[in-house]
């Protein structure tokens, strides 16, 4: 007789996310693109999560009429994500309205939730799995357009002083990658205290992993470095990023492109069940426009 095969990953998780003292955490971020023609887009996150529940809310907005038709307005939306009743949630705020997906039906979809990821700010959303094959597609191609025309140069200063951004003491990381078509500067401030943060990443992970999805880490120069230069060793600098700016320059040497991104602060708070269930008022649809 074939011996039962057990997924001990069931039980282990709620046990993994009994481990911390931490009982719930806020995390608050905003981040503005700047496109010519475009305009400013400005996305306000707030993140939520304690033991085995995981919230983030984006406001969005943006300056330009046609480009805030073209992302469906500004509005606010988010996601929660909660072990005890296996489920996955998208919201509209401003819709009042709410559709939901359980773990077992992601996990027959292979880890993909078929629920548009609104807090993603790509038109109508994204999920997490979409998010990785993007960032495959991205360094296939950028694997191949290297074989095609010259590889880019890098340079790169990582500060000796510590600097304080907010509540966080960092260090300041200046990279320039620079191309025969433009040149991008990254400048990163990156803190070694990672408490609420780690805690944050690590029961969002949990959570999309037990419904089998994956989740993408957290985009930094450093990734670009080693990808640009695979065979030369660069130093690295561990912790997380709490403010960042990304210029990209064309050939003339104006700006096609920039993005701030700003954690403005990270919290423990009072645990709060409510802050992860849909207010009564929000009417359940099948899926959000």
């Amino acid at each position: 007789m074939k011996p039962k095969t057990v997924n001990l990953a069931f039980f282990f998780i709620p046990f993994l996310f009994a481990q911390s003292n931490v009982d719930q955490v806020e995390i608050k971020s905003i981040t503005k693109i700047d496109v010519p023609f475009a305009g400013t887009m400005t996305f306000s996150n707030t993140i939520h999560a304690a033991n085995g529940k995981f919230k983030e809310e984006v406001e969005s907005s943006f300056d330009r009429f046609y480009t805030r038709m073209a992302m469906g307005g500004n509005r606010t939306a988010g996601k929660i994500i909660n072990y005890d009743d296996q489920s996955l949630i998208m919201y509209s705020e401003s819709k009042k309205q709410f559709a939901a997906e359980d773990f077992q039906t992601i996990k027959n979809n292979d880890g993909t939730p078929s629920l548009k990821d609104v807090t993603r700010m790509n038109p109508g959303g994204n999920n997490d799995r979409d998010r990785e094959n993007d960032k495959s597609n991205s360094e296939n191609n950028a694997d191949q357009n290297s074989n095609e025309r010259p590889k880019p140069t890098v340079e790169r200063i990582i500060s000796k002083d510590l600097e304080q951004v907010n509540q966080f003491t960092c260090k300041k990381v200046i990279t320039k990658i620079s191309s025969s078509s433009n040149v991008i500067t990254i400048v990163e401030w990156i803190t070694e205290d990672t408490l609420i943060l780690d805690f944050a990443d690590t029961v969002q992970r949990d959570l999309v992993e037990s419904y089998g999805g994956t989740l993408s880490p957290q985009p930094s120069s450093s990734s670009w470095v080693s990808r640009i230069e695979p065979k030369k060793k660069h130093e690295v600098v561990n912790g997380k990023i709490i403010k960042s700016s990304m210029t990209s320059f064309n050939e003339k040497g104006k700006p096609s492109f920039s993005m701030q991104m700003e954690i403005s602060s990270a919290k423990e708070v009072d645990f709060n069940p409510l802050m992860f269930t849909v207010p009564k008022n929000y009417r359940k649809v099948d899926e959000l426009e």
